[in-house]
């Protein structure tokens, strides 16, 4: 339920009240004299999803943007029965909305003060690093907890769909700030645990398992970024807990920022590339997600003439993201291929390994694993070794294995690949 105060000046008043009382709203009016531009103060209640119609009405009966008027959230009405009809008890679809000025406040409120959002963006990147460090994911999620980047994102898209160029751009500067902080701060911190022998001796960061996920993005990152950014627009549209949310959109961009650092950090160019695109397709799906949710919601700018001019800022907008997204995404295809290549080429090693040791001198030998490794400093990540972890009596001895191993898989492949064989001794008991 919304409490709605306007402070209107005399010749408006007939005109409001009259659309109040054909809407059945029960209002109450107080005589304004502090102000010479007001002199009366229009008190009504009414249910969420009947702000936005509400206000439509009142804005044909005389209600100008100029006049001063405030939205407040109430729990109950205790001195009038607030008309409630089937369509307003929904809670589902456009219905369920809040209203455009609701909508443009809450956007505005979910930005930090610059030096407050510096601040919270360096202490989760620094987080983030740590996590990627230690290979723990707990640590990753409670970077994303304090990432106030869930503003940004949606003041972007919230100020395109209701043509305020001023919300918008400062959603932009801010996620634009976002990204250099997080990377910049990510690689300056890395650096300095490197440097001063903080991080592990020998720390290979590609061999880590939460660095390692950021490194070849493919298009299931791009499903999640767009999923991130229509669960954002749908939490500030109906007032859920946003704060939630905003955990799912730091972790498509807080995670690969300070991969992008430690890449920076330990020199590798293609670590620091790789989690950089990932960044970029991030942040561009989760706007472009926010424009085609917000629009389908049904908020537009509150004139005729804001309608078609937020139309086509729409339309161009939306455009230019999903170019930009389809070009800067030909790595993720890249990638995904890859995979795809990656685990059919792992069959058929596995395959051709196990038809190898099929023999009846081999009958102990079992194959206990098979893997595809890539390297993680080539570009293109194709599959450049494959591992075999071949599971041998403690006893046994066979001088030519690996060799007929290596040859059954170099039959396989139509690349050069290293064949690393492992054994591991496996020894059965009886029990009664």
């Amino acid at each position: 339920m919304r409490l709605i105060q306007l402070a209107l000046p005399e010749e408006t008043v007939p005109g409001i009240e009259r659309t109040l009382e054909r809407e059945e709203i029960d209002y109450y009016c107080i005589p304004e004299t502090d102000t010479p531009k007001y002199d009366t103060i229009v008190n009504f209640s009414v249910e969420t999803p009947e702000v936005e119609p509400v206000l439509d009405r009142l804005y044909e009966a005389g209600l100008s943007s100029d006049d001063h008027g405030i939205i407040i959230d109430v729990e109950t009405d205790l001195f009038k029965e607030v008309r409630r009809t089937r369509e307003s008890d929904s809670k589902m679809g456009p219905n369920a909305r809040i209203a455009d000025a609701e909508l443009r406040a809450e956007a505005d409120n979910q930005i930090m003060d610059p030096h407050s959002f510096v601040q919270m963006t360096v202490l989760s990147a620094l987080v983030a690093t740590i996590g990627l460090i230690l290979d723990s994911a707990a640590v990753i999620i409670g970077a994303m907890v304090i990432a106030p980047l869930l503003g940004p994102a949606l003041s972007s898209t919230v100020g395109t769909v209701l043509d305020d160029q001023e919300l918008f751009w400062r959603g932009i500067r801010y996620q634009l700030l976002g990204v250099a902080v997080s990377v910049g701060s990510a690689a300056l911190f890395a650096w300095s645990l490197r440097t001063l022998s903080i991080a592990p001796p020998g720390l290979a960061v590609t061999d880590t398992a939460q660095i390692a996920e950021r490194l070849s993005p493919d298009i299931l990152s791009l499903i999640l970024a767009l999923a991130a950014g229509a669960a954002g627009v749908l939490s500030l549209a109906t007032r859920t807990k946003s704060a939630i949310v905003g955990v799912m959109i730091a972790a498509a961009l807080v995670p690969p920022a300070a991969t992008s650092g430690l890449g920076i950090a330990w020199g590798y160019p293609v670590v620091a590339t790789d989690a950089a695109i990932l960044v970029l397709v991030n942040l561009l799906a989760v706007n472009l997600a926010g424009l085609a949710v917000f629009w389908y919601l049904g908020y537009r700018p509150p004139t005729w003439l804001g309608v078609r001019h937020g139309r086509k800022t729409v339309l161009k907008r939306s455009t230019v993201l999903l170019v930009v997204l389809l070009a800067v995404s030909v790595p993720l295809w890249v990638n995904t291929n890859s995979k795809i290549q990656g685990a059919q080429l792992e069959d058929r090693i596995e395959t051709s390994v196990r038809d190898a040791v099929d023999q009846p001198r081999y009958a102990d030998v079992g194959v206990e694993a098979v893997r595809v490794r890539t390297d993680p400093s080539d570009i293109t990540h194709e599959p450049d070794q494959a591992v075999v972890v071949l599971g041998v009596p403690p006893d046994a001895h066979y001088p030519q294995l690996s060799t007929v191993v290596g040859d059954a898989i170099t039959a396989q492949t139509d690349r050069d690949i290293v064949v690393r064989v492992e054994y591991v001794y496996v020894e059965e008991s009886a029990t009664s």
